[in-house]
């Protein structure tokens, strides 16, 4: 395990200005991995320091980092500290590389990518997936369901449910592909989630999925996913416009799917 000293991140870092700081940390990690600063299993400054050091508030540090845990750049060991996680590296290398990709291409793009990723894994998932699998996908289930009044940390759970997805196919090519997806979608997403209003139609969603993919109904879990998809990009492009008039024209239709939240999970 590499050890990151204080004094060490102090020749490397610079104070950073204010302005887009979640992103302005990102980037900066992200050069000194590049860079050969900080390598797979280093260990982050004490909190107050690494504020310090970067010139920003502890509130705004703790921003920037739970972005970077979200998208599995460090990882938090109770009692030991924050560590950059071993492939640090290489989970900075796509998803920041197709980052202005997304923006120029636009979310068409973006959505018709997740549903040809997505459907095909979704019936894997559905094929495949263990007990722990399905514990994994309920959790998150039920931290929307307590975050639907907290639109950035259901976003967090969102994420975390399709993650879920992935590792249930079982395949890990492909579980990889998905990753960078979602690191992407995290990372843009950001910017309008506060706007969004339908996290409750998203909630029944997700549940829908998940009962699919609980019975082995590999064409429910397929259909479901597409049509989830297809939701969401509506509701992503709403997000893009004020308040207003995405209250009047751009409102998610009714969702047409039955839940059974009644049934043991």
């Amino acid at each position: 395990m590499t050890q990151f000293t204080s004094t060490q991140f102090s020749r490397a870092l610079t104070p950073i200005d204010r302005s887009g700081i979640t992103e302005l940390v990102v980037e900066r990690v992200k050069e000194l991995l590049e860079q050969g600063e900080l390598k797979a299993g280093s260990r982050l400054p004490p909190e107050r320091e690494l504020a310090e050091m970067l010139s920003i508030s502890r509130p705004s540090l703790r921003t920037a980092l739970k972005a970077l845990s979200v998208m599995g750049i460090i990882h938090a060991r109770p009692g030991a500290g924050t560590f950059i996680s071993e492939t640090g590296r290489k989970i900075f290398h796509q998803p920041m590389a197709f980052l202005a990709l997304i923006h120029n291409s636009g979310s068409a793009e973006f959505f018709e990518a997740r549903r040809i990723v997505e459907t095909g894994l979704v019936e894997l998932a559905a094929e495949r997936a263990t007990a722990t699998d399905l514990k994994a996908l309920a959790a998150e289930i039920e931290g929307m369901h307590k975050t639907t009044g907290d639109p950035e940390k259901f976003l967090e759970h969102d994420v975390r449910f399709h993650r879920a997805i992935a590792r249930a196919s079982g395949n890990s090519v492909m579980s990889g592909v998905m990753d960078t997806l979602m690191k992407l979608l995290y990372q843009v997403r950001r910017e309008t989630i506060k706007r969004a209003s339908d996290l409750d139609k998203a909630t029944e969603w997700h549940e829908g999925i998940y009962e699919a993919i609980k019975n082995h109904d590999q064409p429910r879990a397929r259909e479901m996913m597409f049509l989830h998809l297809s939701a969401a990009e509506k509701g992503w492009e709403s997000e893009k416009i004020p308040a207003a008039k995405a209250a009047g024209k751009n409102g998610l239709k009714k969702i047409p799917v039955t839940l059974r939240r009644n049934q043991k999970k």
